[in-house]
């Protein structure tokens, strides 16, 4: 009978590489302030979206007005032109708003909390 090839022992499996401490709070830091930017940013589009619904309804209004009041044409582009300031003064507002949204939320979020130091025990 020959002789049985040796079997081979698997290779021992290697844990993965632990990233030290300060890459990890630097992926953490740069993964809240780009969350703190997205919400930022969505804040600013509601915003938009929310202000040019107001102005086109009441743009809308007014024409329906004219139309069935047979209204003065002057007096709907008083309206009108004011409804148009009222607009723009909100949409200027947003980029604050937005900035304010972003600061807020990285004041929230803050700094992490300190990793524990002490391993847990094991419960027998």
């Amino acid at each position: 009978m020959p002789p049985k090839p040796p079997l081979k022992k698997p290779a021992p499996k290697k844990s993965p590489p632990k990233q030290s401490d300060p890459v990890r709070d630097i992926l953490v830091e740069a993964a809240r302030t780009q969350l703190a930017a997205v919400t930022a940013a969505t804040t600013f589009w509601a915003g938009w979206a929310e202000v040019a619904n107001t102005y086109a309804q009441a743009v809308s209004d007014e024409l329906a007005r004219l139309d069935a009041q047979d209204g003065d044409a002057a007096d709907l582009l008083g309206r009108v032109s004011d409804l148009t300031r009222q607009y723009l003064r909100d949409i200027t507002e947003l980029p604050t708003m937005s900035v304010k949204h972003f600061n807020g939320q990285l004041e929230q979020i803050g700094t992490p909390s300190s990793r524990r130091t002490r391993a847990a025990r094991v419960k027998s």
